[in-house]
């Protein structure tokens, strides 16, 4: 059996593009894969890679992850360690093990050493803002505390037991009020997160100590973890954060190479790390998610936008004792897309015993 196509496919969804990937072989299986990046520069970065992939056996990831890297990033020089390069791989790479599992008959997690759980808790991911306008504009909109309290206690109504809320580059004192109706609603025992998300990316992002004074006023709030409070390249920056919190601190949504999380798991930089398997390949989530598992530290995926990404995330949480959650996007607006519907609306992930 050999790869004989690589295609792209477009699935549109609100905010993002989500392109599919599909790897097709001379036998007619076909694997699927997922990343989070414009179609346009995706689909010609496959066409670039593709050759590199063609008339190979597609059942040997790992070795065909190493393939691409050398081969297009390494000996051509195009992009980098990072870059969209690697997302236009990280989809190729979910296809071909999905490709494997299917061309063995078994769920991926037997391919990865079997699974030591069968279910995997799911949080409900929304925001403190409305998605009205464009994603910049949009963020202008912001829910009242009467109106965050209703939202969360839906989501304790429908049997989540954990919430987190995007705070979107911004967190003042006034916004404290908010933070605390939520607490209020959900009472004492719902796990409570905050994503400040990648501030340094708006040019105001904190310094540690602007961080550091935060999480320590956020304490009375009990939150489970407090996510992306600086530059997400600043190892050095989280390790301090993190020894100085009493919070576990979080981050790694932005992070593309094996080296990126390396450092942060490492350095002890982090409780928390959160890879991306549409963002950096299964392949490489897998090392990350082991690596993290023999430091103590946990693995919480950033997953948004696809429930194929969760899917595989799944996959791999299964095989370690770190993976404790898997992020669900549950605003309204987001429930009726088709692709984001595919997860099940439960409050956990079941694993199940198919290719």
């Amino acid at each position: 059996m050999k790869i004989a196509d690589i295609r792209v496919i477009n699935a549109d969804q609100p905010r993002c593009q989500i392109p599919l990937v599909e790897v097709e072989t001379d036998t007619g299986l076909i694997g699927i894969g997922a990343t989070q990046a414009p179609v346009k520069p995706i689909a010609a970065l496959i066409a670039d890679i593709a050759p590199l992939l063609l008339g190979q056996d597609p059942t040997l990831p790992n070795r065909l992850w190493r393939t691409m890297n050398e081969g297009w990033q390494a000996q051509r020089g195009r992009g980098g360690e990072g870059g969209v390069a690697i997302n236009a791989m990280a989809a190729i790479d979910m296809a071909l093990w999905d490709l494997t599992g299917k061309a063995h008959n078994v769920p991926v997690h037997k391919l990865m050493g079997g699974a030591v759980k069968d279910r995997i808790m799911a949080y409900a991911s929304a925001t403190a803002y409305d998605y009205t306008g464009s994603l910049k504009n949009g963020r202008t909109t912001w829910k009242t505390p009467v109106q965050l309290a209703t939202e969360s206690r839906a989501y304790v109504e429908e049997g989540f037991k954990a919430i987190k809320f995007g705070w979107a580059n911004r967190f003042t004192p006034a916004d404290l009020e908010g933070l605390a109706a939520v607490r209020e609603a959900i009472g004492p025992d719902i796990r409570l997160m905050l994503d400040f998300g990648c501030p340094a990316y708006h040019d105001d992002g904190w310094t540690v100590k602007q961080a550091l004074d935060v999480v320590r006023r956020l304490e009375p709030y009990d939150l489970y973890f407090f996510e992306e409070a600086l530059h997400p390249y600043d190892v050095e920056g989280f390790a301090r954060l993190t020894a100085g919190a009493r919070t576990r601190i979080a981050t790694g949504e932005s992070l593309v190479t094996q080296r990126d999380f390396d450092r942060f798991i490492d350095g002890r930089a982090v409780d928390v790390i959160q890879p991306d398997a549409k963002q950096i390949g299964m392949t490489v989530f897998q090392r990350v998610a082991r690596h993290a598992e023999a430091a103590g530290i946990l693995c919480i995926p950033h997953s948004p936008w696809s429930a194929l990404a969760n899917a595989a995330h799944l996959q791999i949480l299964s095989t370690v004792t770190n993976g404790t959650m898997i992020e669900y996007v549950a605003m309204a607006g987001f429930r009726g897309v088709p692709y984001v519907e595919t997860l099940q609306e439960i409050m956990s992930f079941r694993l199940v015993e198919t290719p």
